[in-house]
């Protein structure tokens, strides 16, 4: 599948900016894998108020939207061409998480996120992301469900 940004994101899932983590989506193999990226910029709104010492990159920031590339791969597994936007992907658990060095404003993340199975609304799923070729993140094992957005409370 061809490359594309945030609009056609938006049409797959329910997040909207400033919620949206996820740039574009430069790889997608339907059932298989995704890889999306992100661009840190200090003109986030999670950055107002840092008072210079430490710009690093909120590690659950991070995590998020690696799962936010996740919920775009499973949108094609879950519902070809339809997207989620009418559903929530939920995190169920995470394991084996490791950062292997903080990001910084002017990094651009790759999140390489692969179906490991699927099980009807639930999925796991692992992957890790990287900066410049150099891995940033490892993530093992994070199991999401599809749920509709009435049953959220």
């Amino acid at each position: 599948m061809d490359a594309f940004g945030p609009a056609q994101i938006m049409g797959l899932l329910p997040h909207r900016p400033p919620a949206l983590l996820l740039d574009r989506i430069v790889e997608l193999v339907p059932g298989e894998r995704v890889t999306g990226i992100k661009a840190i910029t200090v003109e986030a709104v999670w950055y107002e108020g840092v008072d210079g010492l430490d710009y690093s990159y909120p590690s659950s920031l991070l995590v998020e939207s690696f799962g936010q590339a996740a919920a775009v791969l499973l949108a094609q597994a879950w519902r070809p061409g339809q997207g989620i936007a009418d559903e929530v992907p939920i995190l169920g658990g995470l394991s084996g998480v490791r950062f292997d060095r903080p990001v910084d404003p002017g990094d651009v993340v790759y999140h390489h996120v692969r179906i490991d199975r699927v099980i009807g609304d639930n999925a796991i799923i692992s992957g890790h992301s990287t900066v410049d070729d150099t891995t940033v993140m490892r993530i093992e094992q994070v199991i999401l469900a599809l749920r509709p957005k009435g049953r959220i409370t």
